[in-house]
């Protein structure tokens, strides 16, 4: 009865054996099909891991410690710098895998 999984592995760096969420991400969406919105955390650092994520079965990436980081050290203008950042790779990514629309990211990209 659930519409939002959010899938993180906070704390997953301090444990060895914790799988990481891309790792993941295909097993849940198979299990919970597509009218689950998934959301995905961990390890997102530019916009080509945003592209993996959505062709890994995410809806909705999240980005956390590198906008706390751009925040802290830049304020309002670090994070804007930063997202400027993401969106750029992330079109470039798109660009260099054909891939058109988010909505036409998926696992044929990754191979």
């Amino acid at each position: 009865g659930v519409s939002v999984i959010g899938v993180s592995n906070h704390g997953g760096r301090v444990l060895d054996a914790t799988p990481g969420t891309a790792e993941v991400l295909p097993l849940i969406r198979q299990q919970v099909g597509p009218k689950v919105t998934l959301t995905v955390d961990g390890g997102v650092r530019t916009g080509y891991d945003v592209l993996k994520m959505l062709a890994l079965g995410a809806d909705a990436v999240l980005l956390g410690r590198d906008i706390i980081r751009a925040a802290v050290g830049g304020g309002t203008l670090g994070v804007k710098l930063h997202l400027e950042h993401i969106h750029a790779t992330l079109k470039k990514a798109m660009f260099m895998t054909g891939t058109k629309t988010i909505k036409m990211a998926d696992s044929r990209i990754l191979f």
